[in-house]
């Protein structure tokens, strides 16, 4: 039987260590933040129904912050016992006696902690036997060989279960735990076809097992988009409308989250300087973030700093309502801290159209132009929001794919593609922790020959 050992005694240690560590910390007459942590990790990779790959890992790390007279100094270990925690206390007191001061480095609101007034479902264990997991890949990778002839080998079925014990303290004697789970699971394959070989890949990941999607869907998935890109062409130059896949359309989120995290604010290094209550995408389309989503992929009670998360809209209605702030960079804008110390939540990405179109219904609302499956390269420049990225996808005539496409670049300005945002489809994807779907974009440059 895989299993781990057992996790509410683990979670009892790392307690019973955070507790003397904190009093220790206090008697510095200095302030704190202590983060331990325990991470499992079961991996098992397939090919031609054969197990080539097994790992298990046990990760423990504990990261100590110390604020020393506006003075901040962190120190990391993998020891997380007493001794080897009081240790990295001692030393990032040493450390910050050799930092310059900064008014802004001062410890957070102990007003803003989280008060243990909130729950969610986030951990989800399972036993398995070495017997069950190597079924579940076989039959992942069985589906994705025999879907058909051109799929001619691969590359592995993977599946990796994670569980997370988290432990935040600080000086103040505030006390956070957190326990979650991820499964995972993947199939990639390689499709030939007239001396012409593809590969791709489908996945699925869930807090919960239950929520995978099936390993035969999965495989069929992997198996069928090797096979649909063989025999891929290049499109001329031109200004064309556009469609972002759902797998891939929460790139574009990604860049609005870092548009407007506050050390880009403070720094006056992002294009969204001036764009606070003002629109940046069409008045239809709302982007809400909810860091209480049960089963959510980040879902999360309090930020690294202990501060309590809440609901908040970051697009209403189309425009900018908020920055995404820490501490410091709270200080710095002379705001109060949004608990982002550590990243975003569970961005919903919704539309408030009474009527929400298919997949199929906004290729037939697009007709002719390019349709996004990948996107290639960091040609994102957050400082000027000019946008370019290799792609690959289809073409797709009076609403149907044409043949697949390579070798193109989209490019343009953020502002400009969010506010040529037609329409979202409702195939939404939920193996990211922004939740999004298809986008149809109109006026699009793509580079090709």
């Amino acid at each position: 039987m895989l299993f781990f050992h057992n996790l509410q005694k683990d979670l009892k240690f790392l307690m019973h260590n955070m507790q003397h560590v904190l009093l220790f910390l206090k008697k510095k007459s200095t302030f704190g933040i202590i983060e331990i942590k325990k991470t499992y990790c079961i991996s098992i990779s397939s090919r031609y129904g054969t197990i080539d790959d097994i790992e298990s890992s046990n990760c423990t790390n504990h990261v100590v912050t110390v604020y020393n007279n506006c003075r901040r100094s962190s120190v990391f270990s993998n020891d997380i016992s007493i001794s080897g925690i009081c240790k990295s206390i001692d030393k990032s007191v040493v450390m910050s006696k050799y930092i310059d001061v900064d008014k802004y480095l001062i410890f957070p609101d102990i007003n803003l902690l989280y008060k243990n007034n909130k729950t969610i479902s986030t951990f989800f264990p399972k036993l398995f036997s070495l017997k069950e997991i190597k079924n579940l890949v076989n039959i992942t990778d069985f589906y994705a060989l025999n879907f058909d002839s051109k799929i001619t080998s691969t590359e592995g079925s993977v599946f990796e279960y994670f569980v997370d014990l988290k432990i935040l303290g600080n000086s103040c004697d505030w006390i956070g735990t957190k326990m979650s789970t991820r499964y995972y699971l993947s199939s990639c394959v390689v499709a030939s076809s007239q001396g012409c070989m593809e590969r791709d890949f489908s996945y699925t990941t869930a807090r919960d097992f239950k929520d995978l999607d099936k390993p035969e869907q999965i495989g069929k998935s992997s198996a069928q988009k090797s096979i649909a890109k063989l025999n891929s062409k290049k499109i001329a130059t031109q200004i064309s409308p556009i469609i972002i896949k759902s797998d891939i359309s929460y790139e574009l989120f990604i860049d609005l989250k870092r548009a407007i995290n506050g050390y880009a604010v403070y720094k006056k290094s992002t294009f969204l300087l001036n764009y606070m209550d003002k629109q940046i995408f069409p008045t239809w389309l709302n982007v809400f973030e909810n860091p209480f989503l049960d089963k959510g992929l980040a879902s999360n009670l309090f930020d690294n700093e202990g501060i309590a998360t809440i609901s908040r809209k970051i697009i209403d209605n189309g425009v900018l309502k908020t920055w995404l702030l820490d501490t410091y960079s709270a200080n710095r804008l002379n705001m109060l801290t949004t608990g982002h110390s550590g990243g975003i939540y569970n961005w919903l990405i919704s539309t408030k159209r009474k009527v929400i179109q298919s997949f199929n219904q906004i290729l037939d609302l697009m007709h002719t132009g390019f349709l996004v499956t990948e996107l290639f390269g960091d040609g994102v420049n957050i400082v000027t929001g000019d946008y370019s990225r290799g792609a690959c996808g289809f073409w797709i005539d009076h609403g149907k794919i044409k043949y697949p496409v390579h070798g193109v670049t989209i490019s343009g300005n953020l502002l400009n593609m969010w506010n040529n945002m037609i329409t979202l489809a409702n195939d939404i994807n939920s193996n990211n922790s922004i939740q999004c779907a298809s986008i149809l974009i109109d006026k699009v440059q793509i580079s090709g020959f």
